[in-house]
């Protein structure tokens, strides 16, 4: 895994240098515009790292690009910006079906699942923040517009407590990296969070004593769960998973994938997909969620159909089922 010191090295040049070169040339397309989530973010280091991987193994360029989240990441895959997203499982779903913030449905395709990701919810230390109850009167960073889930779940929050929104001060962020230096400052007394088991900036901010979880019982986080998503699940992040992380905290799941269109060519999203599974051992330098893609974890409860190459790739290992054949065409019927 990458450490915090290494990560700020490799962000920083990643930011610099978005374009990433192997010798290999690719017959199907030159070059791949990959849409990520911001810089400092567990999926913006797994895209460095995917980028690599299929450059050196697809023999296809990649730039990857810091949209800004999931569902910027769905919108500029709409809009023929980007080829290939990283992206949460509501996002997918939402993007699939035309839910809201999308106005009509699309044809996006799956090519491989990996780790979980979550949300969590931080209190600064120092904000004498010991239960929920605590949170009146305080500022927390509870919306991003291109995280709309995290307004859904500051919602939940607030009304399984008891607690009026007019007596918390909610404010938004564009990126990870404002909600960092908002807790760092002392601006804001908790946030919201897009996390994943031991994420560069959230490690950080645990070794450096800024922030803990929120005191939020199991009972009451999945009170939230029946208010929230169905592509939500629960999860708990045991003590220690961060750096003088004391307590086990309650957070909510999603799953992770690489999603591309459907008139991607069957050639290329297999050599994607090979690339992204077959080397997972590789993968995990970049961070030990690497390890998590794999083609078990790609075929558990997809949200949308799969792209006909990954399909092929899967049939290749022996792993696609008629199970998968018949959850495949329900999906697609929508």
């Amino acid at each position: 895994m990458i450490r915090t010191e290494q990560f700020r090295q490799l962000a920083f040049t990643a930011a610099l240098v978005s374009t990433l070169v192997t010798g290999n040339s690719a017959r199907a397309q030159e070059a791949l515009n990959f849409g990520t989530a911001s810089v400092g973010s567990t999926y913006y280091v797994l895209s460095i790292g995917l980028s690599k991987l299929i450059g050196k193994y697809a023999g296809v360029n990649v730039n990857v690009q810091p949209v800004g989240g999931s569902y910027p990441n769905l919108f500029a895959l709409a809009s023929k910006k980007v080829d290939i997203v990283m992206a949460n499982s509501l996002s997918q779903y939402d993007r699939y079906y035309g839910n809201k913030p999308f106005k009509n449905p699309y044809e996006i395709r799956m090519l491989a699942q990996g780790m979980p990701n979550y949300r969590v919810i931080l209190v600064r230390r120092g904000a004498n923040i010991k239960n929920v109850a605590d949170l009146v009167g305080k500022t927390i960073i509870g919306k991003r517009r291109a995280l709309p889930e995290l307004e859904k779940i500051t919602s939940a929050l607030l009304r399984v407590h008891g607690i009026a929104p007019d007596k918390v001060n909610i404010v938004g962020t564009v990126n990870t990296g404002q909600v960092d230096k908002a807790l760092r400052a002392g601006t804001v007394d908790a946030a919201a969070y897009p996390s994943a088991r031991r994420q560069p900036l959230l490690t950080a901010l645990f070794q450096d004593g800024i922030v803990d979880f929120l005191d939020l019982s199991r009972e009451k986080r999945n009170e939230m769960l029946k208010l929230l998503p169905g592509a939500f699940y629960e999860d708990v992040f045991k003590a220690g998973t961060f750096p003088d992380q004391k307590k086990g905290a309650y957070v909510f799941g999603l799953a992770t994938s690489l999603v591309a269109r459907a008139d991607m060519s069957d050639d290329l999203a297999y050599k994607i997909v090979k690339a992204t599974l077959s080397h997972t051992d590789e993968f995990a330098k970049y961070h030990a969620a690497g390890r998590q893609w794999t083609v078990k974890q790609s075929l558990s409860s997809p949200s949308v159909p799969f792209h006909n190459g990954a399909i092929r790739y899967y049939k290749d290992v022996g792993a696609w089922t008629p199970a998968m054949d018949a959850l495949q065409a329900k999906l697609l019927k929508r």
